[in-house]
């Protein structure tokens, strides 16, 4: 599928607001000690910074996987 530069502007953009997004549910999920909700978020999050080609805010980049609660 050919993008047009538009559409990867766009897709930066969606990308972004996503990041921004997953990171305050991330937060959010954190404050009620949902610790591997937390985690896969702070992971979207990344993620989706990684394809809008920011950089990854310091608090995510220590961000540790969560314990077993096995």
């Amino acid at each position: 599928m050919n993008e047009q530069p538009h559409d990867h502007c766009r897709s930066r953009d969606t990308a972004s607001y996503i990041a921004d997004m997953a990171r305050e549910l991330a937060g959010l999920a954190s404050e009620r000690d949902l610790a591997i909700l937390r985690y896969l978020l702070q992971m979207a999050s990344e993620e989706a910074r990684a394809i809008a080609g920011l950089p990854a805010p310091e608090a995510e980049r220590s961000a540790e996987a969560p314990e077993d609660r096995g």
